[in-house]
């Protein structure tokens, strides 16, 4: 495997409708170890088809640091807890600082 694969971590992302929501689904993640950190930032506008109609909404879009073999368990615990009938949730494979990246697999680990 190269070096690149064997660094690689994952960025997942999602939206929520609010603050609580947000902070709530955050600290879940990371106490069941899915994620090393969530981030959340605030007062993001979203704009996108819904229904066949364009809707706009303000959302809090949470950013959660992770590695490939937690991608499954997060899809999983989304499908119970996440408040959206159809939860955003992209994955992107990075690559980190090697001792960032160490981190989050030290983290993940429990």
């Amino acid at each position: 495997m190269s070096e690149t694969k064997e660094r690689a971590m994952i960025l997942a992302m999602t939206t929520v409708g609010g603050d609580e929501e947000a902070q709530k689904l955050a600290s879940e993640l990371v106490s069941r170890r899915l994620a090393a950190c969530a981030s959340i930032a605030p007062n993001i506008s979203s704009v996108y088809w819904w229904k066949g109609a364009i809707e706009t909404s303000g959302e809090r879009l949470v950013t959660i640091k992770t590695t490939r073999e937690k991608i499954a368990a997060i899809e999983e615990f989304f499908k119970r807890n996440h408040p959206y009938e159809l939860p955003e949730l992209i994955f992107i494979e990075c690559k980190a600082s090697a001792d960032y990246e160490a981190w989050v697999k030290e983290s993940l680990i429990g």
